[in-house]
C-alpha cells in the first residue's frame, strides 16, 4: 500500500528523474533521508520500473519516425506470432510496440536513420513474417508532445507495486 507521500514522489520522478532528494524534499515534504528510503524501497517494490534519459526533440527528429499499424492473419498460429513479439522486442528501432483493438492488432513505433533502414526493417520483419497480413505506415512529421507521464492519484494507492 502506496500513502499520498509515495504518490507524490512517483509523480514528481516521472517528471524528472534526474532531482536530488533534496530537490524531491521541497516538492513531497520530507527529508532528503526519508525521500532516498522511500525510493528504495518504490523500485525494490517495482513501483518505479527503470529510470531512463529522454533524448531532446533536436536529437530524435534526426531519424525517421514511423508508426506502423499491423493486421495480423486471423488464424496466425500461436509460435508464430509469439516468435514476432519475440522478435519485436529484441530490435532496438522498436521503441514502442502495442497490442491493440479495432481494425488493427498491433501498432508500433520504429525509428530508423533513414528510409532505406525502415524498408530493411519493414521488408525483414513485416512483409516476410507468415503472421503479418498487411501493415501500414504513416510516417513522423514533427513532435508536438513526448511526456510518457502517468499522473498518480489516490485512487491508485492500492494498486501500484
Amino acid at each position: 500500500m502506496f500513502d499520498s507521500f509515495d504518490l507524490k514522489l512517483l509523480n514528481a520522478m516521472q517528471e524528472d528523474a534526474d532531482r536530488t532528494a533534496e530537490q524531491l524534499a521541497e516538492i513531497v515534504a520530507l527529508s532528503p533521508s526519508a525521500i532516498a528510503r522511500r525510493l528504495r524501497r518504490l523500485r525494490e517494490a517495482g513501483a518505479i520500473a527503470q529510470t531512463v534519459a529522454m533524448l531532446p526533440a533536436s536529437i530524435v527528429d534526426r531519424r525517421l519516425r514511423a508508426l506502423v499499424c499491423i493486421q495480423l492473419h486471423d488464424h496466425a498460429p500461436a509460435g508464430g506470432l509469439a516468435d514476432l513479439k519475440q522478435r519485436l522486442l529484441e530490435i532496438d528501432e522498436v521503441q514502442l510496440c502495442l497490442e491493440v483493438s479495432g481494425s488493427d492488432d498491433m501498432v508500433l513505433l520504429v525509428a530508423c536513420r533513414d528510409m532505406a533502414e525502415f524498408n530493411a526493417f519493414a521488408d525483414a520483419e513485416l512483409a516476410s513474417s507468415p503472421v503479418v497480413r498487411r501493415y501500414e505506415t504513416s510516417f513522423v512529421k514533427k513532435e508536438i508532445k513526448n511526456r510518457p507521464l502517468v499522473r498518480l492519484d489516490e485512487r491508485d494507492a492500492g494498486s501500484i507495486g
